[in-house]
């Protein structure tokens, strides 16, 4: 699901501007990124396989990593130079929640506070994405924090990632300077909550005041399929649960007729049967990880009609059985 969501076009230019560091423009990549605008939106599925494209060119680099560290206000647009305008980390923190998606739609990041740790993390509500998108993410953000407050050296607690730890982590040590977990739950960074205090080096209120209302008027204009999409999403979630499973179930929890609802599916590409598929195969997962969970009341919580049912299905969409999953978890 998180494939057909979009990102800025913004992030294309980080990908140009790396490219020109190495010497590297004259191959397709490069001109392939020249088509995306500061004002374009491209697919996440797009965006993942730029990403893929750009590390194919240089195998032997962490280009996620190093993207991260290469971020800067005009990669980000409106949402960059407006928390470099504000007055402290907090404030460009809760600027950076307020408009996230002018930089992106799907999971936003969630700030929690405890026992003196603020831990600002990224649910999966609407399915995985890439590591190298993640390190980008992850790592840019910290930067940013580094380049709001001139300390380059600041560092997080810990950093969470959800994607399997590598054969090396000291490239991802190195660049976080502090301790990185991997197969973890949530993406996270996890900072003293002092940081919050922090002023930010380029504080300019008059100019905060501009790009504020600039940022309004930017997401005002934004397609809401999103909030289509994040709607649909929950209704299968409680139609998984509770058995009601069919289009015209999760239509009603909708309040639209089943035609609105494949027409609502359509103009966004998507195929209701398949993403109730892969809601279901991201449901399990999370499943076979809870070891309070017997497969066969698994396959209950998921709507099958018995345990073999649902092991035929496990295996069609991942290639294991769920027996073999928990194993490798």
């Amino acid at each position: 699901m998180l494939a057909q969501l979009q990102v800025s076009g913004d992030l294309a230019g980080l990908l140009r501007d790396y490219l020109q560091e190495q010497g590297d423009i004259h191959c397709e990549l490069y001109t392939r990124l020249q088509s995306f605008s500061a004002s374009s939106r491209m697919s996440f599925g797009q965006w993942w396989d730029l990403l893929d494209r750009l590390q194919a060119r240089f195998p032997n680099r962490m280009v996620g990593l190093e993207l991260g560290q290469r971020v800067r206000p005009s990669h980000l647009g409106v949402i960059g130079y407006l928390t470099l305008a504000s007055d402290t980390v907090a404030d460009a923190l809760a600027a950076f929640q307020r408009y996230q998606r002018l930089l992106h739609d799907g999971d936003k990041a969630a700030m929690q506070l405890n026992d003196g740790v603020m831990t600002l993390y990224w649910s999966r509500d609407y399915g995985p994405s890439s590591r190298l998108s993640d390190e980008v993410l992850v790592a840019g953000l910290l930067n940013f924090i580094r380049v709001m407050t001139g300390r380059p050296s600041l560092a997080a607690m810990q950093v969470d990632f959800t994607f399997e730890a590598p054969a090396d982590i000291n490239p991802y040590q190195a660049v976080f300077a502090s301790p990185v977990l991997f197969s973890q739950a949530y993406t996270a960074l996890h900072f003293p909550v002092s940081y919050l205090e922090l002023p930010v080096s380029n504080s300019d209120p008059t100019l905060r005041e501009l790009l504020e209302r600039q940022a309004q008027a930017s997401i005002a204009v934004l397609p809401q399929d999103e909030n289509f999409s994040h709607a649909l999403r929950g209704a299968l979630l409680r139609g998984l649960q509770s058995g009601r499973t069919g289009s015209s179930a999760i239509a009603a929890m909708l309040n639209m007729s089943e035609r609105t609802l494949f027409r609502r599916l359509q103009d966004q590409g998507l195929n209701f049967k398949q993403l109730q598929s892969q809601i279901r195969m991201q449901l399990a997962r999370e499943y076979l990880a809870d070891a309070r969970l017997t497969q066969s009341e698994i396959a209950l919580l998921l709507g099958y009609s018995e345990q073999s049912a649902f092991n035929r299905a496990f295996k069609r969409e991942t290639g294991m059985t769920p027996r073999q999953f928990q194993l490798t978890t």
